[in-house]
Formats: structure tokens, C-alpha cells, sequence
């Protein structure tokens, strides 16, 4: 009886230490890339032998350089192999894999699955439930999946469609059709572009000075990222004016709060010397949802980037922590990290020993 009251007491103690340090067990985000173990397929192409049959993919990739790993397509940039591998980017294709989420992750408050970049048109499966249908390979796409996972292995698995046969029907219904480049034209299937209606590097349709290869697959990184109370969105640089004597600079940040509070956030850059300075601390009261905030700063006698030719491409690294919770050591939420240039850009029309620079409208009405 005496040591069950000192186990009860013991536990009234211990959830009172819990309650008067609610930040105690807060932690920073973490990211775990999700790399390995993928596979892919085709769909829908029964006239290439083997491709509708799993093999190892590489991810960050694409299908072509999967299938070319595979030896499943000769080297495309052979002699005239471009033509005959036109099918792929003709294809539907699909990739999966399996990763494995523990307790510990799952007992975050909250957990994203985070592409950087999808090429292109992709419907996104987790566990068999459908979270996205990309269409755009330009964004990153951040999706909260934490009600979709459970313990143990988890299936991820990405649809990419033809953005070709995709867009065909689409693009034939319409009165009036939007123009393409010369070289696209003549080789766009039925004569038909359809690269000026979809979201992707237009010079995989085709160029003056490269192959054409309709590319798919999942180009750059996925992770899948746990974290708590607070979290760095977008953190960047914003370069307002810019001298050999000094740089006037603005640090802004997109900030994501699940419940509003009071928080800390601090500057950092290397000199690009490597040395850590401090530059600018604030402090900030943030509500629940995105936050905005800027802080402005001056670097003096900064170390400039030059085109080549001109000077040295010097880079800064700049830092920035985001913290919350009171006393000398408050709890770091989140950190970021990124690498740029000092440099100013001016469109200059003074009068010089070359001359003076005219118009384009003047330029075109000398030349009639």
C-alpha cells in the first residue's frame, strides 16, 4: 500500500513538472528524405517488353533516365534514337515505395509529406487514399498526412500521366489554339502543341539546340517532415539597396504558428569569410496560422558579387533561428539556412564614350 501512494505521488509530481514547462518536450522540425526503395512501371504501353514490369528507380529522377538504368531504351542521344523513344513521354507511368514511420514521429503534432517538384500531371496516393493531383512542376507541394499514416510501413504511391495525351483532347476542343515555336510545331503529335497549355520546362517539347523528350517522374526531393508548434515557411533575402560601403537588406520570413504566441527570431551571416556575425534579433507576437515578418539590417562594408569577369562571385551564408519560450535559454523551434550574393542590378542611359543607349521604340522607328 506504501509504495503504490509513493508510485501515485510520484506520478501527480511528475505531471505537475509537465504542465509548468509546457515547452519542455517541444523539438524543432525534423525531415527524413524519402529516396530509397522506389519502383515504376508503365500503365498503359503494351509494346515495349518489360516496361509494364517493376524495376528500381532512382528518385530525385525521371522515367527516362530510370529506363536507360534498367536497360530497358538504348542511349537517347544516340544517332536518330530520339525519334523511336518518342513513346515515352507518351506513357502513362507509375512509382511506389514503402517507408517506415515509428511512434515517436507519429506522436508530433503534426507531420507533412513535402515534394519539391513533380513532373508533371501526378495523382499522389498515401496508403490508398488519394492526397494530390499535381500539375504544375515548378511548385513544391506540402500536404499534412499525420491522420493518414499509422506505425510501422506506409505505402507512397505517385501516378504521372501523359502531359501530351493529357492535354490533347483538352486542346483540340478549344476554338482558338495558342502558338508554339517553330521547331515544336512540326514535331508535336497529330501537328497539334500542346506545351503552351501545361505548367513544365518548355524545351522538353522540343528546341533548336537539344533533343525532344517529354519528361516524367519525380524530379526533385520528397520528405516527409514532423514538427510541433512552429515552423519556417520561407525564409529570404531581400536586398533593398546595395554599395561598396554598405547593404541594406530586409530578412523575411513566412512563419507557420499552430496556436499564437510570443517568439524570437535572430539573423546570422558568415562575412562570407566563414566567421558566424550576429545581424539583427526582434522579437514577435505570432497568431495561429502563416505569419509574415521582416527585419530589417545592414551589413557594412559588405563583400559584393560580380558578374565573371568583373570581380569575385562572393556568396553569403545567412542563418536565421526561430525560438520561443522565456528565460536565458529559450527553446529553438526551427532554424534556416540560405546562400546568396550582394549585388545591385541598374538599366543606365547615360551618354558615354560608346554612345547613348536609344529607346527600343526610338531604335525601331530609325531603322524604317
Amino acid at each position: 500500500m506504501l509504495s503504490a501512494r509513493r508510485c501515485e505521488r510520484w506520478s501527480v509530481i511528475a505531471v505537475l513538472i509537465v504542465l509548468s514547462f509546457p515547452n519542455a518536450f517541444a523539438a524543432p522540425p525534423t525531415a527524413v528524405a524519402l529516396h530509397s526503395g522506389w519502383r515504376f512501371r508503365a500503365l498503359n504501353d503494351k509494346g515495349h517488353p518489360g516496361v509494364e514490369q517493376w524495376h528500381a528507380a532512382e528518385v530525385p529522377g525521371l522515367v527516362q533516365t530510370d529506363l536507360l538504368s534498367n536497360k530497358l531504351i538504348p542511349d537517347p542521344f544516340y544517332r536518330d534514337n530520339e525519334k523511336s523513344l518518342q513513346w515515352i513521354g507518351l506513357t502513362d507511368w507509375e512509382y511506389q515505395t514503402e517507408f517506415d514511420v515509428d511512434a515517436a514521429t507519429l506522436a508530433r503534432g503534426h507531420v507533412d509529406l513535402q515534394f519539391d517538384g513533380l513532373d508533371t500531371y501526378a495523382d499522389v496516393y498515401l496508403n490508398d487514399a488519394e492526397l494530390l493531383k499535381a500539375d504544375n512542376m515548378f511548385r513544391a507541394w506540402r500536404l499534412p498526412v499525420k491522420d493518414r499514416l499509422h506505425a510501422g510501413k506506409n505505402t507512397l504511391r505517385i501516378v504521372f500521366h501523359s502531359p501530351v495525351m493529357l492535354m490533347m483532347p483538352k486542346v483540340k476542343a478549344l476554338p482558338v489554339r495558342l502558338p508554339t515555336v517553330g521547331q515544336v510545331q512540326i514535331v508535336s503529335e497529330e501537328g497539334i502543341a500542346t506545351d503552351p497549355y501545361t505548367r513544365k520546362s518548355p524545351y522538353h517539347y522540343g528546341w533548336d539546340w537539344g533533343p525532344r523528350y517529354v519528361t516524367e517522374g519525380i524530379w526533385l526531393p520528397v520528405k516527409l517532415i514532423a514538427w510541433d508548434d512552429l515552423r519556417i515557411d520561407n525564409f529570404h533575402i531581400r536586398q533593398q539597396k546595395i554599395s561598396k560601403d554598405e547593404a541594406q537588406l530586409w530578412a523575411e520570413f513566412d512563419i507557420v504558428a499552430a496556436k499564437s504566441g510570443d517568439v524570437s527570431l535572430t539573423v546570422d551571416h558568415d562575412g562570407a569569410t566563414g566567421k558566424k556575425i550576429p545581424a539583427a534579433e526582434q522579437k514577435a507576437r505570432l497568431d495561429e496560422g502563416l505569419n509574415r515578418i521582416t527585419i530589417p539590417f545592414r551589413i557594412a562594408n559588405p563583400n559584393l558579387w560580380y558578374p565573371n569577369g568583373y570581380g569575385a562571385q562572393t556568396l553569403y551564408k545567412f542563418s536565421a533561428t526561430l525560438s520561443a519560450g522565456k528565460g536565458k535559454k529559450p527553446l529553438v523551434e526551427d532554424r534556416a539556412e540560405l546562400r546568396t550574393g550582394l549585388r545591385s542590378l541598374e538599366l543606365r542611359r547615360q551618354p558615354d564614350q560608346w554612345g547613348t543607349c536609344r529607346r527600343p521604340r526610338q531604335a525601331r522607328s530609325q531603322r524604317r
